[in-house]
């Protein structure tokens, strides 16, 4: 019988954009299985209260096409956005 990694469970308290992205960065870097809980007080995943506006008049003070969530790739915020 062959023994596997014993899984790693990971709660991150704050759902919105910051704690998503560091749930996708442990994933993606993870060298064992992870279980990863995201813990927030709105039931709400992914934007939190900085992204969950929705007054036109609040606008990014960076250009979409120099915003990113991973360092290696400059256009996959732009990417996401055309693909939602």
């Amino acid at each position: 019988m062959l023994t596997s990694d014993p899984i790693t469970t990971i709660a991150i308290v704050g759902a919105g954009f910051s704690g998503c992205l560091v749930a996708v960065h442990l994933l993606k870097t993870a060298n064992r299985p992870l279980v990863i809980e995201l813990i927030d007080r709105s039931h709400e995943i992914g934007p939190g209260v900085a992204y969950s506006t929705h007054d036109t008049s609040h606008l990014l003070n960076v250009s979409a096409g120099k915003m990113s969530a991973f360092s290696d790739d400059a256009g996959h915020l732009l990417r996401w956005l055309h693909n939602k």
